[in-house]
């Protein structure tokens, strides 16, 4: 599902129409499928959807394609119409008064130029490859691969890259040659000169001084208005929400309820394995909002089957082992006929939800004890003093509040915590920098706080190129729209004004947003401890036959090593490790070598890194 089109230069062959359809062909993901098309002599655009999201519009002046759910456009059609009169009128600064998700295409008939774009935060992805010869883009990259315009070669630093942080960061792909337009950006080709810009980011003026209580009224009314604006076109029996029992999902499927006046499907998963399961504050939300509420508790067995499928559905390797709980939950929800899902995704990113906060918080307290004091007391006591127990954890919590960001942000990732020449085979070990994408995140954020700035890299890195993808994909294949209301644009223009301590103060995350919801929630969510949809897969990957299976299939067999990104050695160790610890930690990180083999046997990936 999603858009696609090529571009040629005024010199170049006319575009064979053979090429577009069989990008168009490649985007498919389910049943029904229906595409349109449209072209010129330079230029041809497409757009096919199942979910009836994606649409191409013809002007006199412009073709428009685009993939998009837009606030005020009653479907995809109007989408298309809205983007083609908005861009008539205002050129490129259309793209800024677009309000909702989209990937979209223009090709303007008058100037020759080609302007394809993304939302504010990529919820609807493109890829693309640009010359001086021609533009081809597409959703996913198999659009492109399909165009004959470029082969399929792996960028072994992009393997990096998805080892360290569990998705290949934008504007890097999985492949040479291939980008990926980053959330807000656009880019602009014409006749073989192109550029990529931006027209909107998230700016962090912390500028709004009134009261906490009226910004917290502010924030629900904000709040409440993008809930109402994402699914006024969506009528209550085709319409539902994820509900994990937390804060985000809590609020809005509260918010919808008192929009809808009558109770809202609300969807859950649970695990046997207590630990893991979230479902008692869900009920506690279901049961205070009244919701028709839908449980599946998975087994192993079951999320075992959909293995495969992940694996295939995306183009690049990806390795949030969650996407597997939220596709059990985007299917329970296609059985029950749903066709829009609310998703609370963004509220950690936005207003400081993720324990990580915290813990930068309980940093920076440490920094505020007068230097000398740190230096000539503490520290000299730190060092003499037996390195056992408290007085250990001391030593090591004083080593890291020395350290910089975004290397002590990043510091328990997999090639921080270990040392890459241990994990990479010689031939990726080349001396780059590993932190290279967060650090130019943390070097871009319009912040004056270090905790806005380690929230920009948040909406970039664990939003935009890793929870996303997660939902945006599987809700492909389960044959759902998701919508995501917390990222509203007027909502996150909202959060960057507000004061850093209304996001966490006094270890206390998410203040203001609690306080905001104080009468809408109940007090067993507002101070629940967060979770997720988090899986057990580190278990299941030590204990369970077929995971277990299936790892040591995969990640003992020869041909995984012939590929030449990662050492065998270091897979052992972490089978042994995770034998002889009781945590999930090592089984969490043996998924991700896990994901990585099976992206490439699924996508016939045989080759040989360089």
């Amino acid at each position: 599902m999603g858009i696609a089109g090529i571009t040629v230069g005024r010199n170049a062959p006319p575009i064979l129409s053979n090429r577009i359809s069989a990008m168009l062909s490649a985007l498919k993901m389910g049943e029904p499928f229906s595409s349109f098309a449209e072209c010129e002599m330079l230029a041809q655009l497409g757009a096919a959807s199942h979910t009836g999201t994606a649409s191409v519009w013809s002007t006199n002046e412009v073709i428009v394609a685009c993939d998009a759910e837009l606030v005020g456009a009653n479907d995809t059609t109007e989408a298309a119409e809205c983007i083609a009169r908005l861009y008539s009128r205002f050129g490129r600064e259309c793209l800024s008064r677009l309000r909702g998700a989209f990937a979209l295409a223009i090709w303007d008939k008058l100037s020759q130029t080609m302007l394809i774009a993304v939302d504010r935060f990529a919820a609807r992805p493109l890829s693309y490859f640009a010359d001086e010869k021609q533009l081809v883009f597409a959703s996913q990259p198999r659009g492109i691969f399909s165009s004959g315009a470029v082969e399929k070669n792996i960028d072994p630093q992009a393997v990096v890259d998805f080892l360290n942080f569990s998705a290949v960061p934008a504007p890097h792909s999985a492949f040479t040659h291939i980008q990926k337009l980053p959330g807000g950006c656009y880019l602009e080709w014409k006749n073989g000169i192109y550029h990529v810009g931006r027209y909107w980011d998230l700016v962090y003026s912390e500028a709004d001084r009134s009261s906490s209580s009226a910004l917290a009224r502010e924030l629900l009314e904000r709040m409440a208005d993008a809930v109402r604006v994402h699914s006024e076109d969506s009528d209550g029996q085709h319409l539902g929400c994820f509900l994990s029992g937390g804060t985000d999902s809590s609020s809005i499927l509260g918010l919808l309820t008192r929009q809808q006046g009558a109770p809202v499907s609300a969807f859950s998963i649970g695990f046997s394995e207590q630990r893991f399961n979230e479902l008692e504050y869900a009920r506690t939300a279901a049961n205070a909002f009244k919701a028709a509420h839908h449980i599946a508790v998975l087994t192993p067995e079951e999320v075992f089957r959909d293995i495969q499928k992940i694996a295939s559905a995306y183009d690049e390797p990806f390795g949030n082992a969650s996407v597997l709980p939220t596709y059990a939950c985007l299917k329970l929800a296609r059985q029950q006929g749903i066709e829009v899902m609310l998703a609370g995704d963004g509220g950690d990113e936005l207003f400081g939800g993720n324990e990580r906060y915290r813990t930068e918080q309980i940093f920076d307290l440490y920094k505020k004890i007068p230097q000398p004091l740190r230096r000539h007391v503490v520290e000299p006591l730190a060092r003499t003093l037996p390195g056992v127990g408290v007085v250990g954890k001391a030593r090591r919590y004083i080593a890291q509040a020395y350290k910089p960001h975004p290397e002590r942000y990043f510091q328990w990732y997999l090639l921080q915590k270990f040392s890459p020449e241990k994990i990479l085979s010689d031939a990726a070990v080349d001396g780059r920098d590993l932190l290279q994408v967060p650090r130019q995140h943390y070097k871009n954020a319009q912040a004056h706080s270090e905790l806005n700035r380690l929230l920009y890299i948040d909406i970039k890195m664990t939003l935009g190129d890793n929870d996303l993808p997660k939902v945006a994909r599987a809700a492909e294949l389960a044959g759902v729209n998701v919508r995501f209301p917390l990222l509203d644009a007027p909502l996150a223009d909202f959060s960057g004004r507000l004061p850093a301590d209304l996001k966490v103060r006094r270890l206390k995350k998410r203040y203001l947003f609690k306080k905001a919801t104080a009468g809408l929630l109940p007090e067993a969510i507002l101070q629940k401890k967060k979770h997720g949809f988090g899986l057990p897969i580190g278990l299941w990957l030590k204990e369970h036959p077929l995971w277990r299976g299936l790892a040591e299939d995969v990640l003992l067999d020869p041909q995984t090593y012939q590929r030449g990104y990662f050492q065998r050695s270091f897979v052992e160790d972490l089978f042994r490790w995770m034998d002889a610890d009781n945590s999930t930690y090592y089984g969490d990180l043996l998924w991700l070598f896990l994901m990585c083999e099976l992206w490439h046997r699924q996508h016939a990936l045989q080759e040989v890194a360089a």
